[in-house]
């Protein structure tokens, strides 16, 4: 099947579509009705908290719940390609790809208007002709919901395909190895009699997508030609696209057949791109290479020839670092941009485990149009350092050209360092963690996860070119946590926690640095008299602010509901907020949320019960940033005038435990810092504070002497009792503001003490 007619089949939804709005602005989330479970909520791996739909009026309330319409899309969605790996598509389009069980996740990416194709190198040779490009379609196959690729096969009598997922990618790995060791790639059918394999997902919903209206009335032929100099053999699959105006001319997947292909295109100047990959005979990629080409069609002329040439992918793409490291992954990002600015070939090349990649140098920078190439690797230190240490390294080179030379020396002067502590409850667990970084002209990135096991503690170092930015996404079980973007600040040290307890409810905060246009979706707000309380992506965050993604969610029940005075205004189960239109005066408000969850990979915090209390009145002001979106009292998502943030008290916690989340008997500390949610103004001091810990699961409370240690921080000491050893204790925390606006958060096992020595 050729990638025209996929073009014309494949799913791409509306809601696909709306996903890719500004990478470095926060997003909503999905709106929720009445007795919808959170696992229905797909919530983004930016930013913003976001709103959510209220729940339905109940009997008897004082005041009305209005519906929320639909925030932009922020789906988080993972799925299994049909060859094993799993990508995890979030809202902005960026992927994290994690490989099959066994193998490295070597692939390449191409990106056409809002869909994301991540197409594993194994899977390349036979692409367009047994391999549906469209299995590759991550976007499409998110928007479908599925998590594992479903296929329909069609075969000769007898002959079978594997099942979907790792087994399909191990088989096609033996397949491409066995061609390899006889120097014909891509050329038999597969499996031995397997002629075609595209994913079985309904047809609901999709739509033809016109092809261009120019007269595409001159032949050009493309030859792409190998290490050797002669045609390719084999199917090989390359991108072409009028740079110009892409809108005339624009295919990322066009098939050279042993080398040649012959497409009919309108006149103009036209960019190709193709990446090719060699493979050893056990089906693994022995190398990548890059080729380019620049030509034009005239308008008058019987047809134009043009070559991609791999021969001239001479330049290898490597690194140093002040401290020695191994190469881990590289991952290029190639994106051609025609006259207009709009995109016109957008893709890159991931690899793992060394494996060299050769890109050919520009000759002189590109005329017609821009072109944008960057190089992203992931380093770590030596299996025989005495510590462990990585680097992450994000590097453009020139605006219009792709440097002759490719080695990219690294300095101390140009590192950031994090110093990473990675918790973990449960001793061993497996863990996977990547970096997305980005230029200021990206608007998606991409990366490799990197398996390791938890607790553990690591030197991260982190360099950029100049206006580069990172966020972190960690998985741990199956849940995925994510943090917000930051500016990359050459020189500067952190330290930084992932996953250190109590893990709770509350609600997520604008990076430091965060862009001043940057959209965020106020969580806690009041906009005339429509009150927004959302907890959104923040179901569950950890004492960092890192955020867990909610799909698949672990809460196996939550109950929600919203006081004032005596009149309870609403209460239902599954919803972590709401939106309602409350009377203008001035009133008490008491927001209660309970969380309970189930997850064989935690131990700690899973059940939490928090209560916020806050004054609130009609708002004919406006106390947040020009860049904040509100839900106004007809339900929808309107601009930041007459929106004020809720006073509302949130706390952060300082917990005095191990990596392992244990303390030993005697002295036992926290550290809180109470605060507001974003947006409020000129907050009230939060002059109170009080903490008890309980070593019976909440039966008895112990009030801990407290230190005020300023601006709104407490340090909490109190005795653990030897009796107490290897045992849970929970904690029981309250804040209060000079204004009566309060909080206060009771968590179950918050940490555990640790057990006698003896």
């Amino acid at each position: 099947m050729s990638y025209r007619r996929i073009r014309q089949t494949a799913v791409r939804r509306a809601a696909v579509r709306r996903a890719a709005v500004r990478r470095a602005g926060a997003r909503g989330a999905r709106a929720l009705v009445s007795g919808c479970v959170l696992a229905a909520l797909g919530l983004a791996a930016g930013p913003a908290p976001g709103a959510l739909a209220a729940p339905a009026p109940m009997s008897g309330a004082a005041t009305d719940a209005s519906a929320v319409p639909v925030a932009p899309e922020t789906t988080a969605h993972t799925v299994t390609l049909v060859t094993g790996e799993r990508v995890t598509l979030r809202a902005d389009g960026s992927v994290v790809v994690a490989p099959r069980p066994g193998a490295e996740a070597d692939y390449v990416t191409r990106r056409l208007d809002n869909d994301v194709f991540v197409i594993p190198l194994t899977a390349l040779p036979y692409l367009g002709r047994t391999l549906d490009p469209a299995l590759f379609n991550v976007s499409a196959l998110a928007e479908a919901g599925v998590t594992t690729t479903p296929v329909r096969v069609e075969a000769a009598e007898g002959a079978t395909a594997p099942p979907s997922g790792p087994a399909f990618g191990a088989a096609l790995a033996r397949q491409i190895g066995a061609e390899a060791a006889k120097g014909s790639v891509g050329e038999g059918p597969l499996f031995g009699g397997v002629s075609s394999v595209a994913p079985a997902v309904a047809a609901d919903g999709l739509r033809e997508a016109p092809r261009p209206s120019a007269r595409a009335d001159h032949t050009v032929k493309v030859t792409v030609l190998g290490t050797d100099g002669e045609p390719l053999p084999g199917t090989t699959s390359f991108a072409l696209a009028n740079a110009d105006d892409a809108a005339l001319y624009q295919e990322p997947f066009l098939d050279a057949v042993d080398g040649e292909t012959r497409v009919e295109v309108p006149a103009g100047h036209y960019t190709a791109m193709v990446s090719a990959p060699a493979f050893d005979s056990a089906g693994e990629p022995a190398g990548v290479r890059m080729a380019t080409a620049e030509f034009t069609v005239p308008d008058s002329g019987t047809g134009t020839e043009a070559v991609l040439d791999l021969r001239k992918a001479t330049e290898r793409v490597t690194f140093s670092t002040p401290r020695p490291a191994e190469d881990h992954q590289l991952i290029l990002h190639y994106l051609r941009q025609d006259a207009k600015g709009s995109v016109a070939v957008n893709g890159g090349v991931g690899v793992s485990g060394g494996s060299p990649v050769q890109v050919q140098p520009s000759g002189r920078p590109v005329t017609t149009g821009a072109l944008r190439f960057n190089v992203y690797t992931h380093r770590k230190a030596p299996a025989d350092a005495a510590t462990p240490y990585s680097y992450d390294l994000k590097l453009a080179n020139p605006a219009g050209t792709i440097a002759k030379n490719q080695h990219y020396k690294v300095t101390a002067r140009q590192l950031a360092t994090v110093r990473t502590n990675y918790h973990s409850d449960t001793p061993g667990r497996a863990q996977e963690v990547a970096r997305l970084m980005y230029l200021p002209y990206e608007t998606s990135g991409e990366a490799l996860s990197e398996p390791f096991k938890t607790p553990a503690r690591r030197t991260e170092y982190v360099g950029g070119s100049a206006g580069a930015s990172y966020t972190d996404w960690l998985k741990a079980g199956e849940r995925r946590f994510v943090s917000q973007e930051q500016p990359l600040v050459p020189g500067r040290t952190t330290t930084v926690d992932w996953l250190r307890g109590p893990l709770v409810p509350g609600f997520t905060e604008p990076a430091r640095g965060a862009a001043a246009d940057a959209t965020w979706y106020c969580s806690a707000c009041r906009k005339g008299d429509a009150l927004t309380f959302s907890l959104g992506t923040a179901t569950v965050t950890d004492s960092a602010g890192h955020h867990v993604l909610a799909v698949p969610s672990d809460i196996t029940s939550s109950h929600f509901a919203v006081v004032s005075g005596d009149t309870t205004l609403y209460e239902g189960d599954g919803v972590p907020g709401g939106v309602l239109t409350v009377p203008p005066e001035q009133a008490p408000y008491t927001v209660v949320y309970d969380q309970t969850r189930t997850n064989g990979e935690f131990r700690q915090s899973l059940t939490t019960h928090t209560e916020w209390t806050f004054a609130s009145g009609h708002s004919g002001g406006q106390t947040v940033p020009d860049n904040w979106t509100c839900v106004s009292e007809a339900g929808e998502y309107e601009g930041p005038a007459e929106c004020s943030a809720l006073p509302v008290v949130v706390p952060h916690y300082r917990l005095d435990a191990g990596l392992d989340g244990t303390s030993p008997a005697g002295d036992g500390r926290l550290v809180v810092g109470f605060g507001h949610v974003p947006g409020v103004v000129a907050p009230p001091a939060v002059t109170k504070a009080r903490v008890e810990v309980s070593f019976d699961d909440g039966e008895r409370w112990t009030a801990a002497s407290i230190t005020a240690l300023g601006k709104g921080r407490f340090r909490a000491d109190w005795t653990i009792p030897d009796s107490a050893a290897g045992r849970d204790a929970s904690l029981r925390v309250t804040g209060t503001d000079a204004g009566g606006n309060a909080v206060t958060q009771t968590v179950k096992s918050a940490f555990t003490v640790a057990a006698s020595e003896s």
